[in-house]
Order: C-alpha cells, then structure tokens, then sequence
C-alpha cells in the first residue's frame, strides 16, 4: 500500500515538477513575470514559481522514501557494478552523466550551453514586451509613487499618460490595475512617463 502511495505520487509529483520546470524556463525572468501580466493557464509567475518549488519538495521527500524501501535493490545495483566479471555500463553511464549534465552546466559546455542560450533568448524577447520594473513587485505601488521612485516628478508623469490616451483613475491606482484597464503593459506605462509625446500600442 505504502510503495504503491510513494510510487504513484513520484509520478504525478514528477509530471507537476516538468511542467512546471518547462514553463519557468520559456517564462518571462522573475523580476519582470512578477512585475508583469505574463500568465499561462490563467496562473502568473509567482504562482508557477510557488508549484515548482512545493512539488520539487513532494517529489523529493517521495523519493527519499522510495530509497528506503528499496535500498537493497539499489545497493545490489552498485555493489553488481564493482563486483570482477560483472559489467560496470550501468554504474559508469549514471555517474558520467550526472557529473557531465552537472560541471556541463557550470562550465557552459555543449549541449547546456545552448539550452541555457535558448532560454536567455526567450526571455530577453519578454524583458523587451513587458519591460523591466524599476523595482520587484512594483504592480502594488500606486503610480504616484513609483514616479517618485523613478525620479519623475509625479504631476507630470500623470500629465504624460494622460497625453496618450492613458486612463488614469487615481494616483493611487497600481501600475498593474492602469494597465489593465487600459489593455497595455506595465512596461509601455513606463516608458510613456520617462518620454512626452508617445503613443502607446494597445495589445
């Protein structure tokens, strides 16, 4: 009953850990998915971050108990590997591939490079959509005061938005709920109040 548990949730916990790993890697970087209204499945991410890291930990305390009521099996499987006349492929294999996947990564040698390089590439592509926050978690700050932040008076900043066709309630709306209402980005917003005179592209 046990093994079959431990099993079973090793599975499920294992296909919530790749998606999740799959969609952190084509995502925006953290500091602008958290600033942003990037989502997939309807979940932004901060919620996508939270899912990998609570099931990589279910998966891991599954795993830990999965050894244990294995141990032996796992044992006989390195102890066969050493043993004169028995076949070391299977040892050697996993240990050449996990150091190779893993001083790989830190040395950026091929394929892990290119990985790498291919999910820098994605991501750059939507630092340049959504823009890059003046700090994290700026969608809570109220627009005034992220004028301020930025070193812009906030009267004119206001004035600039609202130049562009830019509705802006209160100056105590978030920059998330500005953009929202008005069916454009944080990152737009931004640029709009460090310039005068811009247009802003509807999405």
């Amino acid at each position: 009953m046990i093994r079959k548990t431990i099993s079973l949730t090793l599975l499920f916990s294992g296909v919530v850990l790749l998606l999740s790993s799959v969609v952190l890697y084509l995502g925006p970087p953290s500091h602008v998915g958290h600033f942003s209204s990037w989502t997939f499945m309807g979940l932004n991410r901060h919620h996508w971050g939270a899912i990998h890291l609570n099931s990589g930990i279910l998966f891991c305390i599954a795993m830990l108990v999965h050894t244990w009521y294995n141990w032996k099996p796992l044992l006989s499987y390195m102890i066969s590997g050493i043993r004169p006349g028995k076949p070391l492929v299977p040892l050697l294999a996993s240990l050449i591939l996990t150091l190779f996947i893993s001083t790989g990564s830190f040395h950026h040698a091929p394929p892990m490079k290119q990985v790498m390089g291919f999910a820098r590439f994605l991501k750059m592509g939507l630092v340049k959509k959504y823009g890059t926050p003046p700090y994290g978690t700026s969608t809570r700050f109220p627009v005034i005061a992220i004028a301020g932040y930025m070193g812009l008076n906030p009267r004119d900043a206001l004035a600039r938005l609202n130049e562009n066709h830019i509705a802006v309630n209160s100056p105590e709306q978030s920059l998330a709920e500005i953009a929202e209402y008005n069916h454009t980005t944080i990152g737009c917003l931004l640029d709009i109040m460090h310039t005068t005179g811009d247009s802003h592209e509807k999405m």
